[in-house]
């Protein structure tokens, strides 16, 4: 449960291009692309049930109305590190 909670919020906050290169020129050209695009860019800040369903977010999905604290029809990143937290369980250290 919480690997793909985990998943989910890696895909919300992050803003990585997600390319496959093929030599290690091309690994560094991605890299400087992805470096010049992420000053440009920002990763989206919130999301909306039907932009979750298109991207397959299924446990977003499931759980919206609980993740969405404020009822204003969009998840935050800041509700969902709350629900990520509040659903998080203790493992013991042995």
């Amino acid at each position: 449960m919480n690997a793909k909670l985990i998943a989910i919020a890696t895909v919300l906050l992050s803003n990585v291009a997600f390319s496959q290169p093929t030599s290690a020129t091309d690994v560094r050209r991605a890299a400087a692309e992805n470096a010049v695009t992420d000053n440009n860019k920002q990763a989206p800040k919130s999301i909306t049930k039907s932009q979750a369903k298109a991207a397959k977010l299924v446990r977003v999905v499931e759980n919206f109305e609980r993740i969405d604290t404020n009822k204003d029809g969009v998840v935050t990143r800041h509700e969902l590190r709350l629900y990520a937290l509040s659903t998080r369980r203790h493992v013991p250290m042995t």
